[in-house]
């Protein structure tokens, strides 16, 4: 009788570690998952994700309101995997409510629970938005140039907005800066050269995925296409061996044995390394991360360097022979303006010093920030001022030209940037151009909004 008794307890105690151990018997509910930020416009789906390490047997996901509720998706199978991807979409008829429930249920196929399986349940409130943002423009420049710049200003409404910016060509986007009051915006946008027509839209988007596109009417400025000016420039071994090469070891770059190779590695692979890192260097905005509102912008013309003549201008299309073949070519992308060796180069505008470092081709180059997203640049230089970090005044002198880099001379080579893109600088050296184009668009606005 006795050994009866602990043969049943030994099997009862064995079916207990069965039921506690076995998988058949697993204690963990499934896992869900809802990959939304909390709106919903009624049109992007919503996904949904289950997952159990035994298996799903069942879901369903019931969508909620006040004296409204619908099962909207639901499956009861043994074979519905380890995994389970829904795309839920919600019915228009939600449209009239603020917000509504999303409730997802699911049962895995383990015989916990006397056979039943573990459920889990996860409720997520969803707000409703199903109206897109309202963009307005309140004024711009009335016509651009390629390569060049314009001014924009408008009002973005939108409760629940979550960006909104400009963007050109459907692949240039220009950020938009907080201007006079909330909800008004400015910006200046460029035209870039690379591009053989012009477009520009405000674009605005808000957290339920609703979009808005306002196109800003600004014309092609006539006779003002570039075509490019073809120039020949003769390279000699001199060059290569003294300047081109030098550039290529301050840089750490293994030189080619070739020379030919030489200068191709310099005007060419560098060129686009120090082009990259310039890009990258003038595409800052700096009231977006200072948290600023920009209620004055006040510039004047350009003229780093009084008394200079033009050594070559903006857009040049250079052609570089070697022994008379032409081994490479290259686009000029500012003016280089001449004088005496080491001249003083001087702050035409307010600005920081937002980089001073030897940017290969460029030479030891100095950068200003101008706000609204506009830098200015001074290459080539044999010496600087200005430091990084340093707020700078009209007239100050900030370095001295020279000849750094690859050229064949002291010299300056002056630069405009528009949050990342190279603009043509003789229109930032125009005070008519400026005046018209840009102070007038900001200041018509400024008075626009104070109404």
């Amino acid at each position: 009788m006795k050994k009866l008794w602990i043969l049943i307890v030994v099997l009862i105690l064995g079916a207990i570690g069965f039921v506690y151990f076995s998988p058949m018997f697993e204690k963990e509910p499934p896992k869900i998952k809802i990959i939304t930020n909390g709106y919903t416009n009624l049109q992007k789906p919503i996904k949904v994700i289950i997952t159990d390490n035994r298996g799903i047997k069942s879901y369903k996901v019931i969508v909620s309101a006040p004296n409204f509720e619908e099962v909207i998706a639901k499956s009861t199978s043994p074979n519905l995997g380890k995994k389970v991807i829904l795309n839920i979409k919600l019915s228009h008829e939600l449209v009239s409510f603020k917000q509504v429930k999303l409730i997802v249920i699911a049962t895995d196929t383990s015989d916990w629970h006397f056979f039943k399986g573990n459920t889990a349940k996860k409720t997520i409130v969803l707000k409703v938005d199903t109206t897109p943002p309202n963009a307005v423009i309140i004024d711009n420049s009335y016509a651009i140039g390629r390569g060049g710049s314009a001014a924009v200003v408008v009002q973005v409404g939108d409760k629940n907005l979550k960006d909104a910016y400009i963007l050109v060509d459907n692949k240039y986007k220009f950020k938009l800066i907080p201007f006079v009051k909330k909800g008004y915006y400015a910006a200046i946008i460029a035209w870039p050269f690379r591009e053989n027509t012009f477009d520009a839209n405000v674009v605005a988007i808000d957290y339920a995925g609703n979009k808005s596109i306002t196109h800003i009417p600004l014309y092609w400025r006539s006779g003002y296409i570039y075509k490019f000016h073809p120039k020949k420039i003769t390279i000699s071994d001199n060059f290569i061996q003294n300047v081109a090469k030098n550039v290529l070891i301050k840089m750490g770059m293994q030189v080619p044995n070739n020379p030919i190779e030489i200068f191709k590695m310099e005007n060419n692979t560098l060129r686009k390394i120090d082009e990259k890192d310039i890009s990258k260097i003038t595409s800052k905005v700096y009231e977006l991360q200072e948290h600023k509102i920009v209620n004055n912008f006040n510039i004047r013309r350009f003229n780093p360097l009084p008394g200079s003549v033009e050594e070559a201008g903006f857009m040049d299309f250079r052609h570089y022979y070697y022994h008379g073949k032409e081994i490479s070519t290259a686009i000029h992308k500012g003016l280089d303006l001449a004088k005496i060796e080491h001249a003083k180069v001087y702050a035409s505008n307010p600005g920081k010093v937002v980089a001073e470092k030897y940017e290969g081709i460029y030479g030891n180059t100095l950068f200003l920030y101008h706000g609204l997203g506009l830098y200015s640049s001074y290459s080539h230089l044999s010496e600087f001022i200005a430091q990084k970090g340093q707020e700078v005044h009209r007239g100050e002198v900030i370095a001295r030209t020279g000849s750094t880099g690859g050229v064949f001379g002291d010299h300056l080579h002056f630069g405009m940037y528009v949050q990342g893109v190279f603009v043509n600088p003789l229109e930032w050296m125009d005070p008519h151009w400026i005046k018209i184009n840009i102070l007038n668009i900001l200041n018509q606005s400024k008075k626009i909004i104070n109404k």
